[in-house]
């Protein structure tokens, strides 16, 4: 195994040099690092994270407890763009997935624990509320695509109101006047914002009660959420007679598609559609192009990062921050 000593003996520096230059510390003249990196990668060496570990009072870990995130194709982006920031900040991502079985939180908490993490970040796979024991109080912790049920915790969350708000405002700018909104399952906290900034998005235009329509496209039963969109699609476009289709999402928007094609009308043209969370390929697949709100959780992800290194250094700021969300304007309105 090669050795830092060696590494020094060919780039023709001291061991004190090579160690600066490997655990990145300033003061290094450009001249040495360029040696010193050229002799690592002529002898290959590599660093000894653990022994690094015993000599720092810190260990560069961040933990990330993901409930299901990394399993879930659009919400993964928040784990991309949390470890593109840990990387870009010296630290190391170590991902603990909880077991949607046995979703034992704490358990994973000391895990992170005993690997001597700085602090941990939690993440689910959408916005939510979750209660959390007085463990996660050991460590500086924030909370990505959740918010504590007490509201104790930092917390990044998507701004689910200014998304409906704006896409119903893009609708209506272009000329909508009967805009139907399908809706996700009503309990959840993202359902109920995107309702809110799509009334107030009506409500600023004067459009009448009998000109908007509300319906659920998701049921609960027995705890399990239940996709009823092609129903609820085919029932809405034909006795309401809409002339634009929010959708709670993209899997709904494919549905909506297809029972707008099998009714003899065009997307796009005889009634616009669009959507949120620009999930993976699906709206660019569509024909035409989906029109839809993207969710930042590439974005999220990186600030969830951020702010807990924030809150390493000076702890107490248990605020919650909602991210902007961007329209992906295609042809689908």
């Amino acid at each position: 195994m090669v050795t830092i000593k060696q590494v020094a003996e060919l780039a023709g520096v001291s061991f004190k040099t090579v160690s600066r230059v490997v655990n990145k510390e300033p003061g290094v003249k450009p001249a040495n690092i360029v040696k010193v990196e050229k002799a690592i990668q002529q002898l290959g060496y590599r660093p000894n994270k653990a022994a690094s570990l015993v000599r720092k009072k810190q260990s560069d870990i961040i933990g990330f407890i993901s409930d299901e995130i990394s399993t879930t194709p659009a919400s993964v982006a928040i784990l991309k763009g949390a470890q593109d920031m840990a990387w870009e900040k010296g630290k190391t991502l170590m991902v603990f997935n909880l077991d949607p079985n046995n979703p034992d939180k704490d358990k994973l908490y000391e895990e992170c624990l005993q690997h001597r993490a700085e602090g941990i970040i939690y993440g689910a796979m959408y916005h939510q509320a979750v209660s959390f024991s007085k463990l996660f109080k050991t460590l500086p912790t924030v909370l990505v695509n959740c918010i504590s049920t007490d509201n104790d915790f930092p917390a990044i969350v998507p701004d689910d109101e200014q998304a409906g708000y704006y896409i119903t405002k893009q609708l209506l700018y272009k000329g909508y006047r009967k805009i139907a909104f399908l809706n996700l399952n009503p309990q959840i906290i993202a359902a109920k914002q995107r309702q809110q900034g799509y009334i107030k998005a009506l409500n600023e235009y004067g459009i009448a009660e009998q000109n908007r329509h509300i319906s659920a496209i998701e049921t609960v039963i027995n705890g399990e959420t239940i996709n009823i969109a092609s129903k609820v699609a085919k029932q809405v476009i034909s006795e309401f007679k809409p002339d634009a289709v929010l959708c709670g999402k993209d899997l709904a928007a494919i549905k909506v598609y297809f029972v707008i094609e099998r009714l003899g009308l065009t997307v796009g043209k005889d009634i616009g559609v669009a959507s949120f969370d620009n999930w993976h390929d699906i709206p660019e697949i569509l024909e035409p192009g989906l029109s839809t709100m993207a969710l930042p959780y590439y974005e999220m992800g990186r600030l969830a990062v951020s702010r807990l290194l924030s809150e390493i250094k000076k702890p107490g700021d248990i605020s919650e921050y909602k991210m902007p969300c961007l329209l992906c304007d295609r042809a689908s309105f």
